[in-house]
This record gives C-alpha cells, structure tokens and sequence, in this order.
C-alpha cells in the first residue's frame, strides 16, 4: 500500500508514539496541528506539518492513503470542549476527507472503551457521538477502543504513581474490574492495520488481555516503584466529597484536573475488562507487556524525566 500518511493529535501522548513508529517503518507522515510554536514530542522529528485545526471549516488536508485521527480532549473545565473536539472536529475531519475526495485506504479512529459504560462521562459520551457519526457516512472505517492506555510521557497515570511514591494507596472502585494496555502494544496493533485488508465499519477493543482489581492493579504499581504503601479504601459518598472538592479547587488553576464527579462514572463502572479475541485473529496481536512489565519501562521514563 501507499506509504503517505496523516495523523491528527501527534503532538500528544497516543499520537506522538504512533508518529514514531511510522517514521521507523518509513512511511511518510503528515501532522495536522494547530500552533507549530508547540510541537512538544514531534518536535525535531522528519514529518511534513499541516497547520489547522479539525474544527476548522475550510481545512485542507493533504493527498494520503491512511488517516489516523487521535486528536482528542480527555480533560476540560468546561463539557461542551468535549462535544467540540471530540465529536464535531471528528466530523468536520471526516467530511473534509470525503469533500477532497481522498482516495484512502483506511480512516481509522481512536475512540475509548469508555463508550461501553453504564453511564457516560462526557468524554464517553462525545465520542460515542463521533463513533455514531462516523458509522453513518461512506469511509473505509475502522475504530479502537483502547481501555486505559499508559506508557512514557502519559500524565494522567502519573497521580497515582506520585501518590503511592509517597506512601498512598485509595482503592476508588474495590469492586471494579480494571483493564489496561502499554502504549507499545497499542502502537503495535495501530500499526499491524496498515499491512492488513480490515473489513470496513470495524470496532476493535484493545487491552492487555488481563483484568485487575482495583487492589491488584495498585499493589502492581507499588512494586514497580518498590514502595509500599498503606491500602485503604474510600467510601463512593467520599470520593465523590472529594471530587467535588478537587472541581472547586480547578477554579484557580490553569490546567483541567481529570479527577471531578463527571470522571467518577468511569471509575465507578463494574467492568473494565474486554475481548480481544478479534484483534488477535485480524491482527495478529500478541500483549507483550502485561500491567508490571510496562508500569516499570513508564516509572523508569518517569524518573528519567524528574517526574517522580
């Protein structure tokens, strides 16, 4: 197949990752972002940059055969961003492509698991919007549902780190079933899409192919930091105190903060864990790391960066 590619969101975490790996198999990589000032991971990297914004209305995109859009919001002070970014940039991309007429082989979305919860944060919920409009229109589509993705350079996998490094270990859900993916394994399965013939319209769950409990999943990360921290859990009606505390406190600083009551549907959800039989049969996939093994390469990148 072609080797011109486009990713969206490759200044982030997913993106910049994906990024890398192309750039490694030799494919040619387009990066649509909206301000060159701040390229953060791509930066000094061989890509050809497309400076726009997928919200925009007269966005032009260049001639490729694969789209991966990773762009998205998974934090913000305010739930219509969510709606914004998530669901009506995704069209507006989608419907750029097909307003070119790009001949492409596949647009791939990466949506979440979190689509799959009981009740939908307005994160889930926006992109259950943008999977919907997706389904709807004439596209060699395909679509990811990563559970908690986590690896170097992630942030949002850092609080708990910081907070065990430091003797603490909240058990949010005891009941919860946990599933998680390192973001090579990730990468690995977005990549394998490339050298496959996918059926068009399909959706894959992606994890390790393992299920934690909330207690597992902490006594995992304490051992990769060699900590041990004291466990004890929180009642539902205080972690949602807490929650609500933490949203009163984001007033006065810049960045969102992730953990809010909005968030505590996702954490409050039963269970993480899902099939990964197909991404296994279609694409070959094989987890390398399980929850220890890539919690320990993320802790050294994280120590190797003064982040913990």
């Amino acid at each position: 197949m072609g080797k011109r590619v486009l990713v969206t969101g490759g200044t982030g975490f997913i993106g910049s990752h994906l990024v890398e790996w192309l750039l490694k198999k030799n494919y040619e990589v387009f990066c649509l972002v909206r301000n060159p000032a701040r390229l953060r991971w791509l930066k000094g990297l061989p890509v050809y940059l497309i400076i726009g914004d997928c919200q925009a209305k007269d966005l032009r995109l260049p001639q490729v055969e694969v789209v991966y859009h990773v762009a998205g919001v998974v934090k913000a002070k305010r739930p219509s961003l969510f709606y914004n970014v998530n669901y009506k940039g995704t069209v507006n991309l989608a419907q750029a492509v097909l307003k070119q007429k790009l001949s492409l082989k596949y647009f791939i979305f990466i949506s979440t698991l979190a689509v799959c919860a009981d009740s939908l944060s307005h994160y889930a919920h926006s992109k259950l919007l943008a999977e919907k409009e997706l389904l709807k229109l004439p596209l060699p589509l395909i679509i990811f549902r990563p559970t908690a993705i986590y690896g170097p350079r992630d942030k949002e996998f850092l609080s708990f780190c910081r907070l065990i490094k430091y003797g603490l270990a909240p058990i949010l859900n005891p009941e919860g079933i946990l599933s998680f993916c390192y973001i090579d394994d990730l990468i690995e399965i977005l990549g394998a899409v490339l050298e496959k013939e996918i059926p068009s319209k399909k959706i894959f769950a992606v994890s390790d192919g393992k299920a934690y409990s909330w207690e597992e999943a902490l006594k995992i990360v304490a051992s990769a930091l060699q900590k041990k921290p004291i466990y004890f859990k929180i009642p539902k009606k205080l972690t949602y105190i807490l929650a609500l505390i933490f949203e009163k406190f984001n007033i006065f600083i810049k960045e969102p903060i992730i953990f809010n009551q909005d968030k505590l549907k996702e954490i409050f959800h039963k269970n993480w864990f899902c099939d990964i039989s197909e991404i296994q049969k279609l694409l070959g996939y094989t987890p390398k790391y399980d929850l220890f093994s890539g919690m320990v390469k993320t802790i050294n990148w994280y120590q190797r960066q003064g982040w913990i």
